[in-house]
C-alpha cells in the first residue's frame, strides 16, 4: 500500500533584497510504502503477584499485544519464548497465561522470589513480525518445607561429653521459618538431652549418659513457627575418650576395633587364597590325558553271516547267536600250557654310567633277552574234538604242498631263539651233529 505526502517548498533570500522580489515555490511529492510491523505489548514488562503451589491449569494473567498495522487487519498470536523452568503455557490466540508446572518459591529458577519468562506475539503476514514481552512473577511464599538439621553426624567422648551445635536451616521465607523447637523420639530421649540455643535458630545436643564406644542414631523432631515439623536423624559416634578433646584412634567407624578388622580381611584373604589352590588342582587333574581303551587306529569290524556261500551275499552286522549255535554243542576244548625246563636265567648288563657306552649296553641286554628261555609267551597244545557241521556248499579242495625236499628251511635260523627248535628239526642242524 502507497501512500502519498504533498510538500510546497518556498525559497527566499535569508537577506532581502533591496527591491522585493517574487517568491520561487516547488511542489514535493513523497510516496510512503506500508511495511509489517512487529506487535507490541503494553506493557513492555509485566508484573503479577501469585502464590507458589498453585494448581495446574490455573490463571496466571493475560498478556496481550496489539498490531501497529491497522489498515492490514492482521491477527495477533501468542507464544512462550522463554520459560526456564517449563511452569507456564500460554493460549495462541487470547493470550491467557496458565499454570503447566507447579511454581516453587524455592526453585533456583526463582531469584529474589521473582520467576521471569519471556512472552512472544506474531502477527499473520506472509513474513510474520514477532513482538516480546516480558512476565515477572512474584511468588507468595506457603510454608511448604519444614525445617533440617544441616550436621548429619557428629563424634563425642562416651564421657563428660561437650554439647554439639547443630544448625537449622528452613527454605521457607521469614514468616514460616524461625523460631524453632525441638524435641527428642524414641530411644534417644533415654541417652541425650536437646534443646534449642537463645536465638532459636541451633540446638544442643548432649549426650547425658556413658555409652559404650560404637555407633548411634538419634531422632530429632523440629517444628517451625507455623507448625511444619519433621523427624531429623544424626549419627553419633561415641568415641573411647573423656572431656571435649574427641579422639577415635582406637577405634573405627562402626565400633569396631582395628584388629577385628585386620582379623576378618585376613580370614577373607586366605579363603581366596584356598578357593585358587583348589582351582589350579581340579584345572591340573583335568588337563591330565586319560589312556584310551582303544588305540585310535584300531580296526573295528562286523562279523558277518553268510548263509550261503555259492548264491549271492546276503550279510548283516553281528549277531551273537549265530556264534552260540555253534560254540554252545562244542565239547569241551582243552588246553595245557607247556612250561620250559629250568634253565638258569641270563645276565643282565647294568646301566654304565659313561653316557657313550648306552649303544653296547641297549645290545648286550637285547641279545640276553631274545635268549631267555624262561620269558612268555609260552607253547601251548590245544586239542580241538568238534570242528564244526558240513558247509552247505561242498567241501573245499584238498591244499596239496611240495616235497620237503622242495623247501630251504635254512631262514629259519635267522629268526632268533625262539624259532631255534624249528630250525633244527627242518634245518638239518641236529641231524647234522649227528
Amino acid at each position: 500500500m502507497l501512500r502519498k505526502h504533498t510538500l510546497l517548498v518556498a525559497v527566499e533570500n535569508d537577506i532581502p533584497f533591496a527591491t522585493p522580489l517574487p517568491t520561487a515555490t516547488a511542489t514535493v511529492v513523497v510516496n510512503v510504502q506500508d511495511v509489517n510491523e512487529a506487535p507490541v505489548f503494553e506493557p513492555v514488562e509485566k508484573f503479577v503477584s501469585k502464590r507458589e503451589n498453585l494448581p495446574v491449569d490455573s490463571d496466571v494473567v493475560q498478556y496481550i499485544a496489539s498490531d501497529p498495522d491497522i489498515a492490514r487487519k492482521q491477527t495477533v498470536m501468542y507464544k512462550i519464548i522463554s520459560d526456564p523452568a517449563g511452569w507456564l503455557n500460554v493460549a495462541k490466540d487470547t493470550g491467557l497465561i496458565k499454570v503447566k508446572g507447579i511454581m516453587d518459591r524455592e526453585s533456583h529458577f526463582v531469584k529474589d522470589s521473582k520467576y521471569t519468562a519471556l512472552i512472544g506475539a506474531y502477527d499473520n503476514d506472509e513474513v510474520p513480525a514477532t513482538g516480546t514481552g516480558t512476565l515477572i512473577i512474584q511468588l507468595e511464599d506457603v510454608n511448604d518445607n519444614a525445617p533440617i538439621i544441616e550436621e548429619r553426624t557428629i563424634k563425642v567422648c562416651y564421657k563428660e561429653s561437650a554439647p554439639q551445635l547443630l544448625s537449622v536451616t528452613d527454605k521457607d521465607g521469614p514468616g514460616f521459618a524461625a523460631p524453632y523447637s525441638v524435641s527428642l523420639q524414641g530411644m534417644s530421649k533415654n541417652n541425650w538431652t536437646a534443646r534449642m540455643n537463645d536465638s532459636k535458630t541451633g540446638i544442643v545436643l548432649t549426650l547425658n549418659t556413658e555409652l559404650e564406644s560404637g555407633e548411634y542414631i538419634v531422632v530429632l523432631r523440629l517444628r517451625d513457627n507455623d507448625g511444619m515439623e519433621q523427624d531429623n536423624t544424626v549419627q553419633a559416634t561415641v568415641c573411647d575418650c573423656t572431656g571435649k578433646i574427641v579422639s577415635c584412634s582406637g577405634r573405627i567407624a562402626g565400633g569396631s576395633s582395628l584388629p577385628m578388622i585386620l582379623g576378618i580381611l585376613g580370614g577373607i584373604l586366605l579363603l581366596l587364597m584356598l578357593v585358587l589352590l583348589l582351582l589350579l588342582f581340579a584345572r591340573r587333574r583335568g588337563g591330565e590325558k586319560k589312556e584310551p581303551l582303544l588305540q585310535d587306529d584300531d580296526i573295528r569290524d562286523n562279523i558277518y553271516y553268510y548263509d550261503e556261500e555259492g548264491g549271492g551275499e546276503d550279510d548283516q552286522d553281528y549277531d551273537l547267536s549265530v556264534l552260540h549255535r555253534g560254540l554252545d554243542n562244542r565239547p569241551d576244548v582243552f588246553r595245557n600250557d607247556v612250561m620250559p625246563n629250568f634253565m638258569p636265567a641270563p645276565q643282565y648288563r647294568p646301566r654304565p654310567a659313561n653316557p657313550e657306552e648306552i649303544g653296547n649296553f641297549i645290545d648286550d641286554n637285547l641279545k640276553a633277552a631274545d635268549n631267555d628261555p624262561t620269558a612268555p609267551p609260552y607253547d601251548s597244545l590245544l586239542v580241538f574234538d568238534y570242528e564244526g557241521g558240513g558247509s552247505d556248499a561242498g567241501s573245499l579242495s584238498s591244499l596239496n604242498s611240495s616235497s620237503s625236499g622242495d623247501q630251504d628251511y635254512n631262514c629259519l635260523n635267522e629268526w632268533g631263539p625262539r624259532f631255534k627248535k624249528l630250525a633244527d628239526m627242518y634245518g638239518g642242524g641236529e641231524d647234522d651233529m649227528m
